[in-house]
């Protein structure tokens, strides 16, 4: 009889220990499961958030202004006219080959106008070793940019929100 009851038990034990060992197996599965289907919904997410070819050129021509206005605002620091002329020249440039990336807008090609016809009066202060004017006209290039880019910003979300 005791033989008997110390099989049962084993049985039971080795039974036991195999429903354990299968509920681990596909508890793991669900684990393995869930972390697959969370890497695809990031996989999606980090496509759906990968800059276009657009933006990315887009993002360079304005890092190119940004340094181009650094360097003006150095060379009106310590009146260095050539690096404030160099700085305006630059950003015409940059402003003329990026300003089709953007919004096909009439306010745009206006504010890519008020940009261009500033850069001018900066570089032309420069060139006559006017500080004061040279200085003016980068707040009012500054001021340009901020206004252009609330405008596009507002375009951007408008066009999102469709």
């Amino acid at each position: 009889m005791q033989s008997v009851r110390n099989g049962i038990v084993l049985a039971l034990v080795c039974g036991v220990l195999f429903s354990a060992w299968v509920l681990s197996a596909t508890a793991e599965d669900d684990k393995a499961a869930k972390k697959d289907e969370k890497a695809a919904a990031q996989a999606k997410d980090d496509a759906d958030k990968k800059p276009a070819p657009k933006k990315v050129a887009m993002k360079l021509f304005m890092r190119k202004k940004l340094e181009a206005s650094q360097n003006i605002l150095e060379g009106l620091a310590v009146e260095d006219f050539d690096m404030i002329a160099t700085g305006a020249r630059q950003l015409k440039t940059t402003s003329a080959a990026a300003e089709f990336m953007v919004v096909n807008d009439p306010m745009y090609a206006q504010h890519a106008d008020e940009f261009r016809r500033i850069a001018d009066k900066l570089e032309k202060s420069a060139k006559e070793k006017r500080l004061d004017g040279a200085t003016l006209a980068y707040v009012d290039m500054t001021m340009s940019c901020v206004e252009c880019h609330k405008f596009v910003r507002n375009i951007l979300l408008a066009e999102k929100a469709k």
